[in-house]
């Protein structure tokens, strides 16, 4: 019963491509890199988006006051933290904003992980490092999980029955649901088909 996130849309033509093929979120990316989003940029995907899905923004120690200010606008649904941000600053946030939380752990070691297994954020995201990499890191780190809990880093068509087979609350594809470094929206259905598919033999 695994969800399913498309991470790093930057065009239009991305948030179509997500409205055919329906994942459970979308990501935008507010950290300096490839998939760079302004928050103009994010507001027009934002609109292209289906209301149904929603969009997470994903942060490396920003300012509270702007993820506060797109969490007000709409433009994003839930706040992803990438830069090993403290417990004060999450819980800061909470206290101003009711939407979902995801930590990002970077997985080196088993311990990486069962230092954040009480994180007031609401789910874990399990990554090889700053994400969009494409690499995975070691899934026989993973510990048993107290909290829902999000397989990241280099997922793509080949090895997603793989990951899916460690029963994650969700999967995170960024470079994984590309072509030549621009999402495919191909490539992004079958993603989706894939994970529904994998939920459907489970039922």
């Amino acid at each position: 019963m695994s969800k399913i996130k498309l991470c790093g849309l930057t065009r239009v033509e991305d948030a179509e491509s997500a409205n055919l093929a329906n994942p459970d979120w979308v990501g935008f990316v507010f950290d300096q890199g490839r998939h760079f989003l302004s928050d103009e940029k994010a507001a027009e995907i934002r609109r292209a988006l289906r209301p149904d899905i929603p969009a997470v923004g994903v942060f490396v120690n920003a300012d509270p006051a702007h993820i506060t200010a797109l969490v007000e606008r709409g433009i994003i649904q839930a706040v992803q933290l990438h830069g090993g941000e403290s417990e004060e600053y999450l819980l800061s946030l909470r206290r101003r904003l009711s939407c979902p939380f995801i930590r990002v752990v970077s997985v080196k070691t088993t311990e990486d992980v069962l230092r954040w297994q009480d994180t007031a954020a609401d789910y874990l995201l399990l990554d090889h490092g700053r994400g969009g990499t494409g690499q995975s890191f070691d899934w026989g780190l993973i510990p048993p999980m107290k909290k829902p809990w999000i397989m990241a880093g280099g997922i793509g068509l080949d090895n997603l029955r793989a990951a899916l087979a460690y029963h994650p609350y969700g999967v995170d594809i960024s470079s994984g649901a590309e072509t030549n470094g621009l999402k495919d929206r191909q490539k992004m259905i079958r993603l989706v088909q894939m994970v529904r598919e994998e939920e459907s033999s489970h039922k």
